[in-house]
């Protein structure tokens, strides 16, 4: 029995002791912006300068090379023929403009685009113009009885207005109610449904905001314990050494009970089996 327990003792401390870690192993950056080495530092001047012959700063700042010099130059506006804003809109034209004359591609392409062939105007409000006179036929024409029921206007007092019932829909047809539905009487079963839900006999209504308190209660004097569990905690009984990560020896020595096990283990049907190779 002892063999066992320290063959066991010395199993599980080689397996708690760390991984070794390979000689070629590099340790990831922190950050993407963590750098092996302090980033240099500008000159005595707070810049970087560059001499013909040598440096003028020291040898750990920063050196521009002739490329970004080149390209942290600004630009200039006449390096590509570049021309500002006119400073008023009225120059002087000069005599060879004055004296020019448009030639026939230029005159056709500052007329003004012509409407289509078949284009109509609308027309205007007067009959004046001889095109859109009335004849005499349209002026002695009597409308049909239809024509004359569709140019009614709309009867407005079956509307909803003030709590009246409409008998009109939205599409404009008559749903009128027929004089057996204004006269007939409902059964029972329908009044019965037709009752509102009671309350339950032991509902209590929300109280007031001002209520009469009893005089018990305002005479009613605490109890000792009532005092001392509406006290609140000194800081003399707060432990500063408290370590919430603790565990203590009972839990330490503590076995599971048979039950305790017997849920710890997986489901069977949720075990899925290694693969031999």
């Amino acid at each position: 029995m002892a063999t066992k327990s320290a063959t066991s003792e010395g199993r599980i401390g080689s397996l708690a002791n760390p991984k070794s870690v390979p000689l070629t192993f590099q340790e990831d950056r922190r950050s993407v912006y963590w750098v092996d080495r302090l980033p240099p530092t500008a000159g005595p001047h707070g810049t970087t300068e560059i001499s013909v012959v040598r440096r003028t700063v020291s040898e750990s700042s920063p050196l521009a090379s002739a490329r970004v010099q080149e390209l942290a130059k600004h630009r200039t506006p006449n390096q590509h023929g570049w021309r500002g804003d006119r400073p008023t809109p009225i120059w002087g034209v000069s005599e060879g403009a004055q004296r020019a004359d448009a030639g026939p591609r230029l005159v056709s392409l500052s007329q003004h685009k012509e409407p289509h062939p078949r284009y109509l105007f609308d027309r205007t409000a007067y009959m004046t113009m001889p095109l859109i006179q009335v004849n005499e036929g349209a002026k002695n024409a009597t409308s049909t009885e239809r024509l004359g029921m569709l140019s009614r206007p709309k009867d407005r007092r079956d509307r909803d207005k003030f709590g009246v019932i409409s008998l009109e829909t939205s599409w404009g047809q008559y749903n009128p109610v027929s004089p057996a539905a204004k006269s007939a009487q409902c059964t029972s079963h329908v009044e019965s449904l037709a009752e509102p839900k009671k309350y339950h006999p032991r509902f209590a209504g929300e109280k007031p905001v001002q209520w009469s308190v009893d005089e018990s209660a305002l005479k009613a004097i605490a109890n000792l314990r009532l005092q001392q569990l509406s006290r609140p905690r000194s800081r003399t009984m707060i432990k500063d050494d408290y370590d919430p990560y603790k565990v203590p020896m009972a839990a330490r020595r503590a076995h599971a009970t048979p039950r305790i096990e017997e849920l710890c283990l997986p489901i069977p049907r949720k075990v899925r089996p290694k693969k031999v190779v």
